[in-house]
């Protein structure tokens, strides 16, 4: 249990932790604000001032605006600010990582489906099918 100081010894009072930090990768003019190692060359969605895999530096690198679908499936359950049904993929970025998103206009993308970064909403990266 976490505790800040008490005005009085007997008195225990309970710390708010701190909020954690949102692990969802965010777009900057389009593209993935991510990182790449120097040392083992791992890319990753999010900046980080060492690499999750080798604890290398990293340099911040941004990665997209396209990348191709791995896998999409309709949700039918609602979670969190999206109404069901929505479409959720995720995407090869364009010589970056793997990312999960939503697809703008609720149709699945089949796998090997180009797909463009079009924005964020409710904190959640989304694409549009390439040609749509």
């Amino acid at each position: 249990m976490l505790l800040k100081a008490a005005t009085c010894l007997s008195e225990v009072v309970p710390a708010t932790p701190p909020a954690p930090a949102d692990p969802r990768p965010c777009l900057i003019g389009g593209r993935i604000a991510g990182s790449t190692c120097t040392a083992c060359g791992h890319n990753a969605a999010r900046r980080h001032p060492r690499c999750e895999r080798c604890l290398g530096n990293t340099i911040a690198t941004n990665f997209g605006p396209t990348g191709v679908v791995w896998s999409s499936a309709t949700v039918h359950l609602r979670i969190g600010e999206l109404t069901p049904p929505f479409v959720l993929a995720y995407i090869d970025v364009d010589a970056g990582p793997r990312v999960l998103a939503q697809v703008v206009g609720g149709n699945e993308v089949p796998a090997g489906g180009l797909v463009r970064f079009t924005g964020e909403e409710n904190g959640n990266l989304t694409v549009k099918a390439v040609g749509q």
